[in-house]
């Protein structure tokens, strides 16, 4: 029989036994209970109580799941959250121990034992009875393809791409694979006036400026052994640039208005929504600044413009997250839609669907509409391309009917216009010429 993993034991050393990929709280695990339904709940409790009876109950208030189970009902287990004694709460060090309180043991992953750390993707049998701990899968994006080795070596990374084309998503999911032990810290540069991302990036002692009553620490050293993720760094004055350059290069901080040094064992990772080769041109970047960060290992996000084929795949995972099914027209819809915001707006607009939709089968509906509208944009016309209102109305309509698999009943009541209005705006395009039918599908 398989020998359980050191590292799933509890030790001395609760350090030792913390994985990236352990049980944590707010995670969720599915109960495949023996002659009843699934059932889906969520970790939000420190402390649960597994017992096995004669059938299933699970108490909320005492948090004591019972489970039916043959034969004597003497089997009793617990599943702790642990955390490190030095936390003063709950953090990513935290993890679920799972342990039998009697003789009885169980199965964790075909393996018998009495006590183990948890992981995402788990599966523990007691008896005929099955709990799932599920991965948390994270939808970044499928063009990017990473080596093990460069994911798990200590080299900075530039991430560059729109807005809500996954780049932090991207840099946690690094993080996450990488084996540091310590945290992941995000620190948007672009939400900090100038005089203060010195402070928030180096941290600064007590009296080193008017408001400074107490010392910090800093971004740098809180990600210390850990990954430090510096979101739109092209918002970086270049008096800051200097000042991160000259931390690039040695790594050394000296908090502001200190006197001492301190090295940091952080790995960065740096997004920018914008092209830094244009920064550097207008002069709003150092050149050494922009080498530096490009130094590391460079990577471009694509807008979903570039490759609508992955908005069926977001909806194919948005399908199984949240147990719903997208209408085969509604996808082909989604990938003719422009998505400025990308995947946050693709995944921000199926939230709100699900949510005000009536079944689990999602079609074009009121909520879509909205999309629609986004195609006729004047935000960047020029002399060439405004048309009269009259003229974009048609074109409009008729790009609507399209959409609708040229059904005028369904084109109508999307557009809320009368079937006469809407076949004389047909008529009147040009790409619908008046000597050819116009099907009416009721």
């Amino acid at each position: 029989m398989e020998a359980l993993r050191q590292d799933r034991l509890i030790g001395p050393d609760l350090d030792s036994t913390i994985g990236h990929n352990g049980v944590r709280e707010s995670d969720e695990f599915i109960l495949d209970i023996f002659q009843e339904r699934k059932k889906s709940f969520k970790l939000n409790r420190t402390k649960y109580k597994i017992m096995c009876g004669p059938k299933f109950e699970f108490d909320f208030t005492k948090a004591i799941i019972t489970l039916p189970f043959f034969g004597k009902h003497d089997g009793s287990f617990e599943l702790e959250l642990i955390a490190d004694s030095t936390l003063r709460n709950h953090s990513e060090k935290s993890r679920y121990l799972f342990r039998s309180l009697g003789e009885r043991a169980f199965r964790l992953n075909g393996i018998h034992c009495f006590e183990a750390f948890l992981e995402r993707g788990d599966v523990l049998d007691i008896g005929f009875n099955r709990i799932h701990f599920p991965r948390v899968e994270m939808v970044t994006n499928s063009e990017v393809q990473l080596s093990e080795r460069l994911i798990k070596s200590p080299i900075a990374v530039l991430i560059e791409g729109e807005t809500g084309t996954g780049k932090t998503t991207l840099a946690k999911k690094i993080h996450e694979d990488s084996g540091r032990r310590g945290k992941f810290v995000h620190l948007n540069l672009s939400a900090f006036s100038p005089s203060l991302i010195e402070s928030e990036l180096f941290g600064h002692v007590k009296g080193a400026f008017t408001g400074a009553i107490n010392g910090r620490r800093g971004a740098i050293l809180e990600a210390h052994k850990g990954t430090l993720f510096l979101d739109e760094i092209d918002s970086l004055t270049t008096d800051l640039q200097t000042k991160l350059l000259l931390f690039l290069d040695n790594y050394e901080v000296r908090a502001v208005g200190g006197e001492s040094t301190t090295t940091a064992d952080v790995r960065m990772i740096f997004a920018s929504g914008s092209k830094l080769a244009k920064k550097v041109e207008r002069k709003e970047m150092r050149k050494d600044f922009y080498y530096r960060l490009q130094a590391g290992c460079s990577l471009t996000l694509d807008s979903l413009r570039v490759h609508p084929e992955r908005i069926k795949e977001l909806c194919q995972h948005f399908e199984n997250q949240h147990a719903v099914v997208f209408d085969k027209e509604l996808i082909n819809f989604y990938m003719t839609c422009k998505w400025p915001g990308n995947i946050r707006q693709l995944q921000s607009h199926l939230v709100k669907k699900k949510i005000l939709s009536d079944g689990k089968k999602l079609i074009f509906d009121e909520v879509d509409k909205e999309l629609l509208l986004e195609k006729i944009s004047v935000a960047k016309l020029d002399s060439n391309d405004i048309k009269s209102l009259e003229k974009v109305k048609i074109e409009y309509c008729h790009q609507v009917y399209l959409k609708m698999d040229r059904n005028i009943t369904r084109t109508a009541k999307t557009l809320e216009l009368c079937q006469n209005t809407l076949k004389a705006y047909l008529q009147k395009n040009e790409g619908l010429r008046s000597d050819k039918v116009i099907h009416v599908n009721f």
